[in-house]
């Protein structure tokens, strides 16, 4: 039924049959597709278009010459996408386990958990797919190495992002542990992201092939070397394309899931309500710095609001953004929007804890001298120019590492201290790395 997915028209360049014996070299850098017996050839290969879109589109690291099929644990959530991730490899000639990581607990804050039902949609695929599924509880290490600082920013207000250190700290880290102990040659998300291997065993990172689903952001924080031990079966694929083929594979219930959005800890409660369970949060005041400093209405904790976010504020017409918050005195400043732009709109911030993927661009390495590149500040938002610079300190602080300075030719609006920039290269979709934002220059407020 499926066959049509699995034969490839770069069979011949992937791999390669060692005489009589069955063992296998994998290629760098190619597509991998399911193996053939050398009496096979490929004269009969099909080039129609669902082959073309789904039989290519793995591409895997060079490994030593080994009598077994490659072994690969997947990160199985039961979504969509690792749903397809998992087939896609297990139809493409890979020795797939499942790993279903569970990294939160639910249960705690409100008697139930949604996570089980996830646990049992990935359950149902690994039956489907004949694999093997392990549980992963990574709960503890989730709260010390990404959630505790989760808090301590938010107390300094600071506005965090725990997705990018969940994936540093959980799956690019402890599940790649995890996966080497059942004895893995790799591990497989179902990332929107792709990876080029290199003969040195270093990997680029590069954009998906779907810019609206692209994940990037949420990795540019990764080592490079563990990268390196990673696949991204969906790279070169897009969203609406595994949704249909999760459909023809029968997972109508897995493909019609909604995308989880936001903080996946939070779900859908209101930040102030989530944070209140961890420190206190007590009402305050919006004030609008454009009348006066009138005292607009309260609002539920200076704690949960952030630069350039939208002020629901009831008792007046017309939108309402944020442009300040001081959070020792529980003060939330306002103005409306025809105003918010001059306020929010910035052309240089710094950067602390970049984390380069590969080595230091040479330019950087020399003061004074910029890189041009471009970055993104926020997922989903544009990829904008920009330039980067090494700044030297006199005093450097060893918790925030190296110092760098990002300069706009245009400028850009609702930039939050302790988000993420994703650094690009100029002229590709190869990513540099990223960094936590430190400081945004701004226009002076009237306050």
């Amino acid at each position: 039924m499926f066959n049509r997915f699995i034969t490839s028209p770069l069979l011949k360049n992937s791999i390669k049959l060692l005489n009589d014996k069955k063992q296998l070299i994998i290629k760098r850098s190619y597509s991998c597709t399911t193996f053939q017996n050398k009496n096979e050839t490929t004269d009969k290969i099909t080039n129609d278009s669902s082959t073309t879109k789904f039989g290519n589109v793995i591409t895997y690291p060079q490994m030593d010459v080994v009598p077994k099929k490659p072994k690969i644990c997947i990160g199985l959530s039961g979504g969509v996408d690792s749903t397809v991730a998992a087939h896609l490899l297990k139809q493409q000639g890979f020795d797939v386990t499942g790993v279903f990581i569970k990294s939160w607990d639910e249960k705690e804050e409100t008697g139930y958990c949604t996570g089980e039902k996830d646990f049992q949609d990935a359950q149902k695929v690994a039956k489907w797919l004949d694999i093997p599924l392990y549980h992963a509880d990574f709960v503890k290490d989730y709260w010390n190495r990404v959630f505790v600082q989760f808090l301590d920013d938010y107390r300094n207000g600071i506005t965090p992002n725990p997705d990018v250190f969940c994936n540093r700290e959980i799956k690019f880290d402890l599940f790649i542990d995890f996966a080497q102990n059942l004895g893995a040659d790799y591990i497989a998300t179902g990332h929107y992201s792709n990876l080029r291997y290199q003969q040195d065993g270093s990997v680029r990172l590069y954009r998906g092939l779907d810019k609206n689903k692209d994940q990037t952001y949420f990795l540019c924080m990764t080592k490079g070397e563990k990268l390196a031990k990673s696949l991204f079966p969906l790279g070169n694929l897009e969203k609406k394309d595994i949704i249909n083929y999760a459909l023809s594979l029968g997972f109508n219930d897995i493909a019609s899931k909604k995308s989880s959005r936001g903080i996946c800890f939070i779900g859908k409660r209101p930040l102030p309500e989530f944070l209140s369970q961890y420190m206190p949060v007590e009402p305050g005041r919006f004030i609008d710095i454009s009348r006066t400093y009138e005292i607009l209405q309260q609002h539920k904790g200076a704690i949960a609001y952030t630069i350039g976010q939208k002020a629901n504020i009831h008792s007046v017409h017309g939108k309402y953004y944020v442009v300040s918050v001081d959070y020792k005195k529980n003060i939330v400043y306002v103005c409306p929007v025809h105003l918010a732009s001059h306020y929010l709109e910035t052309s240089t911030l710094t950067l602390r804890n970049f984390n380069w993927i590969n080595e230091i661009p040479s330019t950087l390495k020399r003061e004074n001298v910029k890189l041009e590149a471009r970055c993104q500040y926020r997922h989903r938002a544009d990829v904008v120019p920009c330039q980067i610079e090494f700044i030297t300190s006199e005093t450097p602080d060893v918790e925030k590492g190296l110092t760098y300075k990002i300069t706009f030719p245009e400028k850009q609006k609702s930039i939050a201290s302790g988000q993420i920039v994703c650094l690009f290269d100029k002229y590709s979709d190869k990513c540099y790395g990223g960094g936590i934002i430190d400081t945004v220059e701004t226009n002076k407020l009237p306050i």
